[in-house]
């Protein structure tokens, strides 16, 4: 079933998931009926979700012999005949061939007769035994495609849950029950990138400011299924990132023509506020990008969005460089770092603590000595931390709101065209992360670790891979404002000038 749909940045082409019935039923014996509690429950039918379900075949999909396996749950249903042994808590069943329509294998019986079996289904089958409200599922913002047009890593990312089902078990002198019609709904997106263009394709990056990926979590199965295109409720979602890439293990060449490259993506339902941005890299590396408009009303769970994009057209970031989703082009580590943050306690990326307007004089160092001997001059000559529990708890001896204004800014330390954000660009920047706090922080473009102060009052390293600090060029009174992140939260405080911070610059 196809529709057009017009979005600036995704292709008139819609496909909607078809949804054809599982059929379960029992195993009948005509001619000996056997006591009802005694048969066994058969699961089998068809399965056609189209664009997401383990291969693609044009837009068909099918169940894979001995590779796919169900969940099923049943409060009534049995293990063993006869009505005993244990509940059906979490059984799996095995596709039996490799088609549309197979039967699945595995062993569940009818509990009492006569009575409602209500049935719930999930793929892909989870080992243990997880409750029907909380079933594990995650999905990685770090995929892998074998190479372009290449759909063979989705099944790995797909999970389905089906709608429940209640039908009532057969009886001596009924046996054969009605069938349990089990409907397996997507829960997540999938997006075709399109790509044209000259070179080598190794990845494509998207990022938006709502959850993309997560690493766990939890979903009731038991839940009504929502409307078509609504999104499932989660019980749980850890590890949220506001990115996910896509890596070819075999680079593509790109064409002038947008169909001879596509590159698979799955990521979570939502709606994006703003643009969305996509990069390009041709090593994994280094990166272009080009922002699109999100579609309206946000990515659809169960649908496919063919995306168009024209790669002579991204912009190249230079070095050091790295683009949020607000646009805006920032260093990609802290000032004195050595590399981007590879996790928020990365050592190598805390980078260097400045005390608010001081110049880059070697007193941002964390291995700088410390001196209580305030001067009145902007410029120490000194490369010591000065450290002021008093008033005006500043490194010298007044209160001078001019520094750091701007890339002509006095005592800017920001290399050229850069300088301090306002602390409106830092909050433009907060509103974008999957959560509000460290791990949103860290999860976002701009990687922010967790390197922690240097108390303005006596010299004191604070806080280190615990939480991040981050200068802001707005002042308040004889304080100036920062982005305070922590474990569960992300916001904005006063804090006294003679404190060491981490900065991070922001292109003019």
């Amino acid at each position: 079933m196809k529709k057009t749909i017009n979005y600036s940045w995704i292709l008139s082409m819609l496909f909607v998931l078809v949804v054809i019935p599982v059929s379960c039923s029992k195993e009948s014996a005509k001619e000996n009926p056997q006591p009802e509690t005694n048969l066994p429950i058969k699961i089998s039918g068809i399965h056609a979700n189209i664009d997401t379900k383990t291969t693609l075949d044009g837009v068909v999909t099918s169940w894979v012999a001995n590779t796919d396996i169900v969940g099923i749950y049943s409060p009534q249903a049995r293990m063993a005949p006869g009505g005993g042994g244990p509940t059906i808590v979490n059984t799996q069943f095995f596709a039996a061939t490799s088609a549309l329509s197979t039967f699945f294998v595995g062993t569940m019986f009818w509990g009492a007769a006569n009575t409602s079996h209500t049935f719930y289904a999930y793929y892909p089958y989870a080992a243990g035994s997880p409750a029907s409200t909380a079933v594990p599922v995650s999905l990685p913002a770090a995929q892998t495609q074998s190479a372009a047009n290449s759909t063979a890593h989705i099944g790995a990312l797909d999970f389905l849950v089906a709608t429940p089902v209640t039908v009532t078990s057969p009886n001596n002198t009924n046996p054969v029950a009605d069938e349990v019609n089990l409907k397996y709904n997507h829960l997540f997106t999938v997006l075709e990138f399109q790509i044209k263009g000259t070179g080598q394709l190794k990845a494509v990056k998207l990022s938006a400011n709502n959850t993309l990926a997560f690493s766990g979590g939890t979903i009731n199965i038991t839940q009504a299924t929502p409307a078509a295109n609504v999104a499932y409720t989660f019980a749980s979602q850890t590890g949220k990132s506001n990115e996910a890439v896509v890596t070819l293990t075999t680079p593509a060449t790109l064409t002038a023509t947008n169909t001879d490259t596509k590159v698979y993506m799955v990521i979570n339902p939502g709606t994006p506020t703003g643009d969305c941005l996509v990069e390009l890299s041709v090593d994994g590396t280094n990166w272009t990008y080009l922002l699109k408009s999100a579609p309206v009303g946000g990515f659809k769970r169960g649908i496919k969005y063919v995306v168009s994009v024209d790669a002579s057209s991204a912009s190249t970031l230079g070095a050091g460089e790295v683009i949020s989703v607000t646009g805006r082009i920032w260093m990609d580590r802290n000032l004195g770092a050595s590399r981007v943050a590879t996790s928020i306690d990365d050592a190598d990326a805390y980078g260097d603590l400045y005390q608010w307007g001081r110049l880059t004089d070697g007193h941002q160092l964390r291995t700088s000595s410390s001196t209580g001997d305030l001067l009145g001059t902007i410029n120490p000559g000194h490369a010591n931390f000065i450290y002021n529990p008093s008033s005006p708890y500043n490194w010298f001896n007044t209160i001078d709101n001019s520094l750091w204004q701007g890339t002509s800014g006095i005592n800017n330390p920001c290399p050229s065209g850069f300088r301090l954000p306002t602390e409106t660009e830092w909050n433009n920047e907060r509103s974008t992360w999957a959560t509000y706090n460290s791990a949103g922080a860290f999860a976002s473009p701009l990687k922010l670790p967790a390197a922690g102060y240097r108390n303005g009052a006596n010299a004191i390293f604070v806080n280190i891979g615990e939480g991040g600090h981050y200068w802001s060029s707005n002042v308040a009174s004889s304080s100036a404002r920062h982005l305070l992140l922590l474990h569960f939260d992300a916001s904005f405080a006063n804090l006294y000038r003679a404190n060491g911070l981490s900065v991070r610059c922001i292109k003019d």
